[in-house]
């Protein structure tokens, strides 16, 4: 060698024979100079300078494997390398036979319920059935899954569509008219046991990676805390979380800062990892692999790249992909190798933002590959071909040739059937490159144009991709006054699909969204869209902890209300709020009012109360009671759930009311037919005639209340039944038993959600365990995963 490629010493020359030993296919073997010369450089997915990072990821692995649970946060500046160094993990759980979930969040995206969670379990559950096909495996796991989750597993299919493929047709029916304020920890639940199921089935430690938690939506953050705590305090599962997110993008009040509080009050292990941008000698090991090139050779454009790019590493790949391009970096067939115009290069002036870098770069497209770009740019930071294709027959365009010639500059990914940016600060560049004015055009013109579209197809996936572009439009970009309420009433039905999917949260987003584009007279112009979308912004308000957002929602429905009826929905949402809120007076000072309007008076003698509703009772066998008409009208209805609300209130305000409320409720239910409150109604009445010291008759309306609630499949009520019965049973039947109704009481809790009452049937098991004889190291290690399970379940 001669000039710069000379060697000045000999330690120059043992440390690229070293290099040859170490890494022959990058410094020993020649290139295909004459390839590289129709295609450019082509820099790989090789991570660089994170050796230490990797390792930290590796061994928060192998102890979360070893039993329990371990999160790993890694976050960094955009571009640093976070998803890469995420990738590279990933190949080290496949090798060890591990499972592995990925989904990425979507600044463009937050209106689909549970977005990147979702997207994670279903694109799983679709592998498997393409992997596997009609396998036994598959079979395996769906009957593990109906034996676990029972009838409930149906919820997680509105959540996984893939799932129901799996699970096939024999799945039951969601009661919509259950109250949602237990569903999301219902939710939590099965995915718990959801995760649980695959670990075992598969006998593999399972990962789920979250990328862009930055963007996280509330709901799915949530999840990962309960799918965290409960394999920790499961002992024997194996769960493993990995997120990255960008620095100084997660604030105090972000769902990620909770779900990191809540773990270091739990046995969960904590790794945070920081990414730095990468030092010089860093970026000439990535240039010198890149070209293949000895680092002595390269070590003066690596100093020039790394002064220009700061040391970003995105910015290093697209900056070396540029100077390809314009010539200045250029495969020599004459040499053999790489060569570049050092002058040149060094003048080349540069932005100091690797955004601003990428901007120039889309600016040199041609026009109709910067219109499909931006088009793509509006709906995130990927797209399915599914997706395209009726987004192409909406919109009348072709995009996808235009986007192929952005994957051909590099811009864009293909991957199978989806069109990906290269990298998320591309999207937001493209995105960018538009003002806000013509950005929230776009947005609501492409909503407009996939909502018919969706109501053609009945596709849930587009409801929510349109319904999302036309609250990115917003409000002010209305012109027709017919469009504020067809927009409103598409926020209605995304609403219900999120609901029905339990995820408050975004369906609060779409019901408020709904309202914000109604007109100013929308309660005389539309007045059953308008009642429906307050009735149902008030139950995601309450589900969601915002009292007063319900007050303030219940207010408005009360003053405009055409009927007492219409009010019904809204007041028992309110009254659920004030209960919730602990404020009982009011509570039961609305109860009584509606109950009044209802013809429901509680007043009067309890004992002669007492007397009437024994005397209705006699006329009815055992039989005769379970075999009542079930009560369908929804007043009726309303009014057994007010009841019920309303002798809560009395509990805590005036126990010795309280019977007469539960008396009511069995006359109720024997003037106008069987709901699965009158269970809950007749338990109360069996405890209550217990109290008064008629032990045998207050166990037969317990065993009666029972049978009810199994036969009206009554779950919501199912936890409080067997709770409560218990007490009574204790007295007639043995402790063993007893406890073996306690432990269906829990499961009942945990499997709809009653955390409360879930958690009174743990207390009320230690009990039973400790009065019936039970080793008392077993109560004690009984009341220690009590206690943890409880802690998991405090907010």
């Amino acid at each position: 060698p001669s000039g710069e490629d000379s060697y000045h010493n000999m330690s120059e020359v043992r440390d690229d024979l070293q290099l040859m030993l170490d890494k022959p296919a990058i410094y020993l073997y020649d290139q295909d100079i004459g390839r590289l010369s129709i295609t450019g450089l082509q820099p790989g997915g090789t991570v660089f300078g994170r050796n230490a990072e990797l390792s930290t990821i590796k061994d928060t692995y192998r102890r979360s494997v070893s039993g329990g649970s371990e999160l790993v946060i890694i976050s960094g500046a955009s571009g640093s390398g976070k998803s890469l160094l995420v990738y590279e993990s990933r190949k080290h759980v496949l090798a060890g036979g591990g499972i592995i979930l990925s989904g990425k969040f979507d600044q463009l995206q937050q209106g689909t319920p549970f977005s990147a969670f979702a997207s994670a379990f279903d694109v799983y559950c679709g592998t498997l059935l393409e992997d596997s096909g009609p396998s036994s495996i598959v079979g395996e796991l769906a009957s593990n899954l109906r034996s676990s989750l029972g009838r409930d597993v149906h919820h997680l299919t509105k959540l996984i569509p893939n799932l129901a493929i799996i699970l096939g047709p024999a799945t039951s029916p969601i009661n919509r008219n259950e109250d949602c304020d237990n569903a999301q920890k219902r939710l939590q639940y099965l995915l718990c046991q959801f995760v649980d199921v695959i670990s075992s089935t598969f006998s593999a430690p399972v990962t789920l990676f979250l990328d862009d938690l930055q963007w996280a939506d509330a709901a799915s953050i949530e999840a990962v805390n309960h799918l965290l705590t409960a394999a920790s305090l499961a002992h024997d599962e194996r769960f493993f979380f990995l997120g990255c997110c960008r620095k100084g993008e997660i604030n105090e009040g972000h769902p990620v800062r909770k779900l990191l509080k809540n773990v270091e009050r739990s046995s969960v292990g904590c790794t945070n990892i920081k990414l730095d941008l990468m030092d010089e000698h860093t970026i000439n090991t990535m240039v010198s692999e890149t070209l293949r090139l000895l680092p002595r050779l390269t070590r003066s454009l690596s100093s020039v790249i790394y002064h220009k790019t700061k040391g970003n590493p995105l910015f290093v790949s697209h900056l070396m992909l540029s100077l390809s391009k314009e010539g200045l970096l250029r495969p020599s067939l004459s040499r053999r190798r790489w060569e570049w115009e050092m002058e040149k290069i060094e003048d080349r002036e540069l932005p100091d933002d690797v955004a601003m870098f990428l901007n120039n770069s889309i600016m040199e497209l041609p026009d109709g590959v910067q219109s499909s770009l931006c088009i793509l740019s509006c709906f995130g930071a990927s797209a399915n071909v599914s997706f395209i294709e009726p987004l192409e027959r909406a919109l009348q365009k072709n995009i996808r040739d235009d986007l192929d010639v952005a994957v051909a500059k590099g811009l864009l990914d293909k991957i199978g059937v989806e069109y990906r940016f290269s990298h998320d600060r591309i999207q937001e560049a493209t995105y960018n490159m538009m003002e806000d004015g013509t950005r929230r055009l776009f947005h609501f013109t492409y909503g407009l144009s996939l909502a018919s579209l969706s109501i053609e197809e009945e596709c849930d996936g587009i409801l929510f991709i349109a319904v999302n572009q036309l609250n990115l439009g917003g409000p002010a970009i209305v012109q027709d006054p017919s469009q504020s309420f067809t927009v409103a009433g598409m926020n209605l039905r995304a609403g219900k699909k999120a609901m029905g999917m339990s995820d408050f949260k975004t369906a609060s987003s779409y019901m408020n969204h709904g309202i914000s584009f109604l007109r100013e007279h929308h309660w005389g112009e539309h007045y059953d869209l308008s009642l429906e979308l307050f009735e149902l912004a008030a139950k995601c308000a309450l589900s969601n902890g915002d009292h007063k957002r319900v007050s303030l929602l219940f207010e408005q429905v009360s003053e405009v209300a055409h009927s007492f009826e219409d009010k019904l929905e809204i007041t028992y949402t309110y009254v659920r709020s004030l209960l919730t809120s602990s404020c009982l007076g009011e509570a039961l000072t609305k109860g009584l009012y509606v109950l009044n309007e209802l013809g429901i008076v509680l007043s009067g003698d309890l004992d002669s109360l007492l007397v009437e509703t024994k005397s209705m009772l006699a006329e009815h066998s055992d039989e005769q009671l379970l075999s009542l008409p079930v009560m369908t009208d929804r007043t009726k209805l309303m009014a057994m759930k007010i009841l019920s609300r309303t002798q809560t209130c009395l509990l805590h305000t005036n126990p010795k009311s309280q019977p007469k409320a539960t008396l009511h409720m069995v006359q109720y239910s024997l003037q106008h037919g069987m709901s699965g409150l009158s269970s809950f109604a007749l338990i109360l009445y069996g405890s209550f005639l217990a109290c008064l010291g008629d032990i045998p008759a207050g166990y037969r309306y317990v065993k009666i209340a029972i049978r009810l609630a199994e036969k009206l499949n009554a779950r919501s009520n199912m936890c409080e039944v067997l709770a409560l019965g218990s007490q009574v049973m204790g007295y007639v039947e043995p402790l063993q038993s007893v406890n073996e109704v306690i432990v269906r009481s829990l499961e009942y809790g945990l499997a709809v959600g009653s955390i409360g009452n879930a958690m009174l049937s743990c207390s009320m098991n230690i009990v039973c365990a400790f009065w019936s004889g039970k080793h008392l190291s077993l109560v004690k290690s009984n009341v220690d995963d009590t206690l943890r399970l409880m802690s998991s379940h405090s907010t």
